[in-house]
């Protein structure tokens, strides 16, 4: 017996809605992947926390959490989800630190005062 590989016209459609219906999740997914992107570059005239000097350097800041080797740190800290971090004032992926004198800072940065947003 020969079997045709054909697509019928309900079989189409049902493939059809059911792509259809992903795209969405798709959407978002993409979107989330990208916020978690540090940021390459700083809010133009705002004052920016250095790793080399000041606040930054007595707290061991760095701007990517992930290369820190401080021992304090753990996986999963960063400035981002930090009580310190002033999110509703953030541009950029750059928002003021408390601890940092209101500069700011990335949200993908760690230093040794975080402590877990409440």
């Amino acid at each position: 017996m020969e079997e045709k590989n054909t697509l019928s016209r309900r079989s189409f459609f049902k493939f059809a809605v059911a792509g259809a219906a992903v795209v969405p999740f798709l959407t978002k997914a993409t979107k989330a992947l990208a916020a978690d992107a540090c940021p390459t570059t700083a809010p133009a005239g705002k004052a920016v926390a250095s790793p080399t000097e000041g606040m930054g350097k007595t707290l061991n800041y760095v701007l990517d959490a992930k290369t820190s080797k401080h021992a304090k740190y753990k996986a999963g800290q960063q400035c981002g989800n930090c009580k310190f971090y002033n999110a509703a004032k953030a541009e950029g992926g750059y928002a003021p630190c408390t601890m940092m004198g209101m500069k700011y800072v990335t949200n993908c940065g760690w230093c040794s005062s975080y402590a877990v947003k409440a």
